[in-house]
């Protein structure tokens, strides 16, 4: 059985002093830093989430466990330190949780090494039989597929051919698209997918307000969210990762317009390259036709002479 260390809460309590407050949320859920921390300081917000985007009855979830410790109101190297939420459900198992606003041009390929490396976790001598399902929750704040858009995407390996025949159902990969709830389906809406997504791209306490009153869990979710960013710790680490995100993204885009700009010099050197191969097969020909020319000169020559 494997153990687990011990995963530092904050304090939350029951409150609805946030109630009366209005105006823009001073950090808004998007924030990976503050989806990590209410997620391990809250185990019911933790559960219900779960419940909604694995279509179950939260009631049938015994147990969540948050196994990848991290120690909220620390300072973390933004370089080496990733931000999703491990989970291991009714003790059988792995859901992988992760909060990306920034779409990465690696997106995939980035989240299928993160859910390989879950899967491929038995210990030495174990039997193949034993490895536990992986799933991975993705709430992405962008498009994956502009051509094919959609809400809620569930991935799994499936037969080209026939894919109503399924590879293999301990590897599945969901994507939930923040940007399109307009595009959530009715059994996304059973579940309350819509309504989680709703609360993580809520911008006003007024947004916060309207969603608890249809959702009592998202009205706990909320109290947490108000606690957590009542904390200067917590507070100063969201900022702090929205800072590096944003640097992030601007180095991002530099190298992007250096890549560009390499890739316009580039083919404009390879047009370069192209017209003078032109201009010498056409000085090439010319010198070919002016040998030719005076061949025949030098024949007419001999003949009248």
């Amino acid at each position: 059985m494997k153990k687990f260390k011990p995963v530092y809460k904050y304090p939350l309590k029951k409150s609805d002093g946030w109630k009366n407050l209005t105006g823009e949320l001073p950090v808004k859920m998007t924030n990976d830093y503050l989806f990590r921390a209410l997620l391990q300081s809250d185990n019911e917000t933790l559960k219900e989430i779960l419940a909604a985007v694995l279509h179950i009855d939260v009631r049938d979830i015994r147990s969540a466990r948050i196994i990848n410790e991290f120690l909220l109101g620390e300072q973390i190297d933004e370089k080496e330190f990733v931000l999703d939420v491990s989970v291991f459900l009714n003790d059988k198992e792995n859901i992988d949780l992760e909060m990306q606003v920034v779409r990465e041009i690696f997106w995939q390929d980035r989240s299928l090494s993160y859910i390989c490396r879950s899967f491929d976790s038995l210990n030495r001598g174990a039997a193949y039989d034993e490895t536990k399902p992986v799933k991975q929750v993705a709430f992405c704040d962008f498009t994956l597929f502009p051509d094919h858009p959609e809400f809620c995407a569930t991935f799994m390996m499936l037969n080209e051919k026939k894919p109503e025949v399924v590879y293999s159902e301990k590897f599945v990969i969901t994507n939930i698209d923040l940007t399109r709830i307009d595009l959530a389906t009715e059994e996304d809406k059973k579940n309350k997918i819509d309504q989680w997504a709703e609360f993580f791209k809520a911008k006003t306490w007024e947004d916060m307000k309207m969603l608890a009153e249809k959702n009592e869990s998202i009205g706990r979710a909320v109290s947490g969210v108000w606690q957590l960013t009542e904390e200067e710790k917590i507070r100063q680490r969201c900022r702090a990762r929205e800072e590096w995100i944003i640097n992030d993204n601007y180095k991002t885009k530099k190298l992007k317009e250096q890549e560009e700009e390499l890739r316009q010099k580039e083919a404009a050197l390879k047009q370069k390259d192209a017209v003078l191969s032109d201009q010498k097969v056409i000085i090439e020909q010319l010198q070919a036709e002016n040998e030719r020319l005076k061949n025949m000169m030098a024949n007419k020559d001999d003949e009248t002479s």
